[in-house]
C-alpha cells in the first residue's frame, strides 16, 4: 500500500468503517489510497457505489451556471462534484495523507449494561463464577486419566491445537510433545 509521510496507510476496516457511519467521502478517499496498490474487483466496486452515492445524492447544490450546462445525469456520468462536496472530499483525502482521519471515528459504547443496580451485577458475577466453578469440576471429572487416553483422543487433542489443513512442515515437533505431554501429566482431583 502506498504510505503517506507518516508511514501510516488507511485499510478496508477502516473505510467500510466511515461507510457505516455515512462518512462518504471519507469512504472514498480511504478506498481511493487503498486502489494505489489494490486494485481487486472489490475496492473498485467499492468505490463506483461510493461514487454513485456521492454523486447522486439529492442535497448537493451545484452553482447555477452548472446545472444549466449538465443534466443531473451528465453531472454524475462526468464525476462533476458540487462545491460542497469537493471542499469535503480534499479535506478527507489531506486528513487520510495526515494520518489524523482514524481521529473522526466515533464508537458508541452500549452501556445499558451498567444502568442496572450494583447489587445485580455483583449477583450477576457471583452467578458466573458459580458456573465456571461447576464447569470447572465437572470437565475434571470427565477427563479420564492419562493411562486412559485413546489415540482417538490424542488426534481430537491435537485438532484442538492445529488446524487440520495446516502443512506439517509449519508445526513444530515441540509443539506436539506438548500436547502428549499435556496428556499424560497427572491431573488433581479435588
Amino acid at each position: 500500500m502506498k504510505n503517506n509521510s507518516s508511514g501510516w496507510a488507511p485499510t478496508i476496516t477502516l473505510a467500510k468503517l466511515f461507510e457505516e457511519q455515512n462518512q462518504f467521502f471519507e469512504a472514498l478517499s480511504a478506498y481511493e489510497m487503498i486502489s494505489q496498490t489494490d486494485s481487486s474487483a472489490a475496492v473498485r466496486e467499492s468505490i463506483e457505489a461510493l461514487h454513485q452515492r456521492i454523486l447522486n445524492d439529492p442535497a448537493n447544490r451545484y452553482d447555477p451556471r452548472i446545472e444549466k450546462l449538465f443534466t443531473p445525469e451528465e453531472l454524475a456520468y462526468l464525476r462533476i462534484l458540487d462545491h460542497q462536496g469537493f471542499e469535503n472530499l480534499a479535506r478527507a483525502r489531506e486528513k487520510l495523507n495526515e494520518g489524523s482521519l482514524g481521529a473522526d471515528i466515533y464508537i458508541e459504547e452500549d452501556e445499558d449494561w451498567l444502568d442496572g443496580d450494583e447489587a445485580e451485577t455483583d449477583a450477576l458475577t457471583q452467578i458466573l463464577q458459580e458456573i465456571e466453578q461447576q464447569t470447572q469440576l465437572n470437565l475434571a471429572e470427565t477427563v479420564p486419566d492419562a493411562r486412559e487416553f485413546t489415540v482417538k483422543d490424542l488426534l481430537m487433542a491435537l485438532l484442538s491445537r492445529f488446524d487440520k489443513d495446516q502443512k506439517l512442515t509449519d508445526v513444530k515437533l515441540s509443539d506436539l510433545v506438548a500436547v502428549i505431554l499435556e496428556m499424560q501429566e497427572p491431573k488433581d482431583k479435588p
